[in-house]
């Protein structure tokens, strides 16, 4: 396959390729140092990624004293301090109860993330020092408990059809250790450390989810506004391939290198195959309808909330104008979380168009700009004949020259 054209790379990045497309390109790229570094390029020239990259960046995103997600525990000490280049994989073994004993091959585990009923999620390091997230789930008690695992038949669905998306989390690889189904995907960033996570490892790391970016309360609304954008993109893909995620809210968006991502596919299904009412219920529609229009009346909450996390004194500073029609940003999320599913959008796509048109464009923002910028000062009235005096200097010295020669006449 010869180098695709850079416009279809760009393309590509932003996961508007169709799916056939996609994948020819993600097996080309992975083989082309060329069409690697034009899509490094292509990431660093995006004014849009520049402007979310800047503005969550350069700080942490906690707030001193914000509260934890519940869903990020302080970590447990790495098990081995080992720092070789290739790692030699711990054999396979059977774990405990609390699963103290490791018995993953080829992932040294790092520190946990998060754990619930039926699982965990390790922050762990493969054989040759990457850092990734892996998901363990306890068959066993999954068995006892008799409920059915959706996350395999979510898994094998999810890497089947779901090509590279620079908003949808990857899945690198799926396997099964004696009772236990795990698989490992890209790893959140650290709340406190910007960028993404390398050696050393952060000796308190927790992962940077949008539930801990709310709490903060520290975003304004052009980002809160971005963010949304961003995940509508990642779940349209999802909804052009007849997908249904069934559990978006803030704990399962993660930030990767600064970049929102939907993750937590583990409820995911195809939209015509018989689905039970599952989910978070906060997140779900009030006629529990469970099709594309669940997904969006998950957005309208997610949106909603961001936007009243934001300060009041943000959303109206006149010192730094938002892009955003307020009002038309109002009405995008009165529609995507309506009571019925026939009142709501019925894709994250038609929302996602519906939402792009609250942006001011062009003039009409520089107008709106140049009306909130407060008047100059004037000057105080001893500045103005001071400046006055100084504009009648060479009139005065002429005079003055004049009066002299008349004298010598």
């Amino acid at each position: 396959m010869e180098c695709p054209p850079k416009p279809k790379l760009a393309r590509y990045e932003r996961g508007l390729l169709e799916e056939g497309e996609g994948t020819a390109v993600d097996r080309h790229v992975a083989q082309c140092p060329t069409c690697t570094a034009t899509l490094a390029h292509l990431r660093n020239e995006d004014q849009d990624r520049k402007f979310f990259r800047t503005a969550l960046g350069g700080t942490s995103l906690v707030t001193k004293g914000a509260a934890a997600p519940e869903t990020a525990p302080r970590p447990r000490p790495a098990t081995t301090d080992t720092h070789q280049s290739i790692r030699t994989p711990e054999p396979a073994k059977e774990a405990g109860e609390d699963g103290s004993t490791w018995m993953i091959p080829d992932y040294e585990r790092v520190a946990l993330c998060g754990e619930g009923s039926y699982g965990s999620v390790w922050a762990v390091r493969d054989r040759v020092g990457v850092y990734r997230a892996l998901k363990l789930i306890d068959l066993d008690r999954l068995e006892r408990a008799g409920i059915t695992c959706y996350e395999l038949s979510a898994l094998e669905t999810y890497c089947r059809r779901v090509t590279r998306h620079p908003y949808l989390v990857t899945v690198y690889h799926v396997g099964v250790a004696g009772r236990w189904l795990y698989y490992t995907m890209e790893l959140a960033d650290d709340q406190e450390q910007p960028g993404g996570i390398g050696d050393p490892f952060p000796t308190s790391y927790r992962p940077l989810t949008l539930t801990t970016i709310i709490k903060g309360g520290r975003l304004k609304l052009d980002i809160v506004v971005e963010v949304a954008r961003r995940l509508l993109r990642g779940l349209a893909r999802l909804h052009e391939l007849d997908l249904l995620h069934r559990d978006v809210k803030p704990s399962n968006i993660i930030f990767v290198n600064r970049q929102p991502k939907l993750a937590d596919i583990g409820i995911l299904t195809v939209e015509q195959e018989p689905t039970k009412v599952v989910g978070t219920p906060k997140y779900m529609p009030p006629d529990r309808t469970i099709d594309k229009t669940a997904d969006v009346y998950a957005m309208g909450v997610l949106l909603r909330e961001m936007i009243e996390s934001v300060p009041a004194q943000r959303v109206d500073d006149v010192a730094d104008p938002t892009r955003w029609d307020t009002a038309r940003l109002d009405a995008v999320i009165t529609r995507a979380y309506a009571p019925k599913s026939q009142d709501r959008f019925q894709s994250a796509t038609e929302m996602l168009e519906e939402l792009e048109a609250a942006r001011f464009e062009g003039t009409l923002f520089e107008e709106l700009t140049a009306v909130a910028q407060p008047a100059p000062p004037k000057p105080r009235v001893a500045v103005q004949l001071a400046f006055a005096f100084i504009d009648r200097i060479p009139w005065i010295v002429f005079l003055i020259i004049a009066l002299y020669i008349l004298s010598r006449l």
